[in-house]
C-alpha cells in the first residue's frame, strides 16, 4: 500500500509547497487517500509519525478549507465520547467553491499587484510605455480570468461540464 501511496503523497506535498502550506498537510492529506474509512488522530499520527497536536491543527486547517471532512463517531459502551475520524472531501460539488474561490482570490491578488506597480512606475523612465503596455496585457488577461471564474460561480461544476461539453465545437 505504501508504494501506492508514495507517489500520492508526493503531489499532495508538491501542492502544500505551491500553496505555502507545511508538508504535514500535504502528508497527511496525501495519507488519507486510498483509505476506505475515516482515520482517528492517533492512526493519523501512527502513520505519519507527526505528534497528535499537529496531526489535530492540519486536519483542522484542512478541514476548514474544505479539502478533508471530520466524521465522528461515538465511541464507548453508552457512547458518553466521540472519536474523531478525518477523510477527505470527495463531494466535488462541496469542493467546487473552494476551487474558484481560491483561483478567483489569486486573479485578484494579481491585479491589484499589478495596479500597485503601474502606479508605481517612475513617471520620466524612457521604459515607461513598454512596460505599461506588459501590465496592461496582463491586467486584461487576469480580468478575462476573473470574469470566467465570476460566471462559472453561478453553476454547479456538473452544470459547468454539461454546458462545456454542448457547446464543444
Amino acid at each position: 500500500m505504501l508504494e501506492l501511496k508514495k507517489p500520492i503523497i508526493d503531489a499532495c506535498i508538491r501542492y502544500a509547497k505551491r500553496k505555502g502550506w507545511s508538508d504535514a498537510m500535504g502528508i497527511l492529506r496525501g495519507t488519507l487517500f486510498l483509505e476506505s474509512d475515516p482515520m482517528s488522530l492517533d492512526e493519523l499520527a501512527e502513520k505519519t509519525g507527526y505528534s497528535k497536536t499537529t496531526v489535530r491543527s492540519n486536519m483542522g486547517y484542512l478541514e476548514n478549507l474544505g479539502m478533508a471532512r471530520r466524521v465522528v463517531d461515538p465511541v464507548g459502551k453508552q457512547h458518553r465520547y466521540k472519536q474523531h475520524r478525518y477523510a477527505l472531501e470527495t463531494d466535488v460539488e462541496a469542493i467546487w467553491p473552494l476551487i474558484l474561490s481560491a483561483e478567483r482570490d489569486e486573479t485578484r491578488s494579481i491585479s491589484q499587484a499589478l495596479n500597485l506597480a503601474e502606479k508605481n512606475l517612475d513617471a520620466n523612465s524612457p521604459d515607461n510605455e513598454k512596460i505599461r503596455g506588459i501590465i496592461s496585457g496582463q491586467r486584461h488577461f487576469y480580468e478575462e480570468m476573473n470574469r470566467m471564474f465570476e460566471i462559472m460561480g453561478k453553476y454547479t461544476l456538473k452544470e459547468v461540464i454539461e454546458i462545456l461539453e454542448k457547446n464543444k465545437k
